[in-house]
């Protein structure tokens, strides 16, 4: 008779590095399977691996977004938190809110989403008289938290993003000019602290309108304005209005001007071919750093009294050199790296994704339109995306699934069927 060989056992770092694979989803069920691996999951060490992992592989090409779906006919449509796989062109989830089903009485119905990093998605719920209610939310653990109010009611420019220095999330409330009064709520902390007028770099002219910051990468918030680029600085909370873009930009912008003063001349105006002529420009993730991208017009002067004439070519510009984002005048340092021509009428260029040599823009007309480059055969087509009941829609940001949790994060209850749609 053979001897009896032990059951073969597994260490607890094989099995971390075996789990580290696993999907979110799959991770939270197997919190259930033992008090070992319970401990192993929530461990702090094993929630940044997976993370690592996840960015480094790219294993989730989602991007998670606010958009209108019709309710039961054209005139009535409903606003809901939805996640797109980008490979397969398909919403793969359609999530619940960020507060509990008790709390879902207080909360204004107009919300948009702020920011996403690191799993981490910040909400803004707008209500009367400017005043705004924030979430941060995990939809992948179905936690989230209530941040406390802030001081600023009419925010001009709203951000949020991951401050590496200090392991911290913070949201940034910007309102407007001439002092730029901002104010910065750290997670860590659970405070809003005001930022003092003396800690911002000028170089723009004019008001400030920039809405929302495109993306947070490295430890920085990105945006534009006009010909500049915003940059907020989440470790030392400096904000920096004085990088300037690509020349070009500059100049589509003054001969997007110049064609106004031609119409202006024959004694017409008209506001349809203003905003077509003018570069529509945003910030996105580029290989790690950021990179520029920009629809704008391609008309030549005598095309200026048919807007719909005009083709638009897709260019992107990537920072050559970081250094520029921590002020002291160092100027900024850009590449082009790709111009695609597209010929389409006139479009709102929402926001830009870049990930293994395609770019995947969301422009809007009358419509949604995605469209995709290809960058080293410098093509780009218009594709269909599946979306059952869509409307439009209306923010958009990258997203990685994580196990990441906040300080005071609670699960967030609903009964079944309650508040779907």
């Amino acid at each position: 008779m053979a001897p009896i060989r032990p059951n073969p056992t597994l260490s607890n770092d094989l099995i971390s590095e075996i789990l580290v694979r696993v999907p979110v989803k799959s991770l939270l069920q197997f919190q259930l399977v033992s008090k070992t691996w319970l401990s192993l999951i929530k461990d702090p060490a094993f929630v940044k691996a997976q993370l690592r992992r996840a960015i480094a592989t790219e294993t989730d090409q989602t991007l998670i977004m606010t958009r209108y779906t019709y309710m039961t006919d054209a005139e009535n449509a409903t606003l809901k938190f939805s996640v797109l796989d980008v490979d397969s062109r398909q919403i793969v989830a359609d999530l619940k809110y960020p507060y509990t089903q008790r709390e879902s009485q207080q909360v204004a119905p107009a919300f948009q989403i702020v920011g996403s990093v690191n799993g981490i998605v910040c909400v803004v719920f707008h209500h009367n008289l400017g005043e705004h209610s924030f979430y941060l939310w995990n939809p992948a653990t179905g936690q989230s938290r209530a941040v406390p109010a802030c001081g600023l009611r009419t925010s001009r420019a709203l951000g949020f993003g991951y401050d590496p220095v200090d392991d911290d999330y913070k949201i940034v409330s910007v309102v407007s000019r001439p002092s730029l009064p901002t104010e910065v709520y750290s997670a860590n902390r659970n405070v809003w602290r005001k930022v003092p007028s003396e800690d911002f770099m000028f170089g723009i002219n004019g008001g400030f309108i920039l809405g929302y910051f495109d993306v947070s990468v490295n430890g920085f918030l990105f945006g534009v304005e006009e010909d500049a680029m915003i940059v907020f600085d989440l470790n030392t909370e400096v904000l920096n209005c004085a990088i300037k873009l690509p020349p070009a930009i500059a100049s589509a912008i003054e001969a997007a001007d110049a064609g106004l003063a031609v119409i202006a001349a024959v004694g017409g105006h008209d506001a349809l071919i203003s905003y077509a002529a003018r570069p529509k420009t945003r910030i996105i993730e580029y290989n790690k750093s950021i990179a520029v991208i920009t629809l704008w017009a391609n008309a030549l002067y005598d095309d200026w009294t048919d807007h719909q004439r005009f083709n638009k070519a897709i260019n992107l510009w990537k920072l050559e050199d970081d250094s520029c984002l921590r002020g002291g005048g160092v100027e900024a340092s850009w590449t082009l790296m790709f111009s695609i021509d597209l010929p389409m009428r006139p479009a709102h260029l929402l926001n830009g994704y870049f990930s293994n040599g395609d770019l995947v823009l969301l422009v809007a007309n009358v419509d949604d339109r995605w469209i995709w480059c290809n960058a080293s055969k410098k093509e780009a087509k218009i594709v269909r995306v599946d979306m059952v009941d869509h409307c439009h829609t209306h923010y958009l940001y990258r997203y990685t699934e994580s196990l990441v949790s906040l300080a005071g994060f609670k699960q967030i209850s609903w009964n079944r069927g309650y508040g779907d749609n």
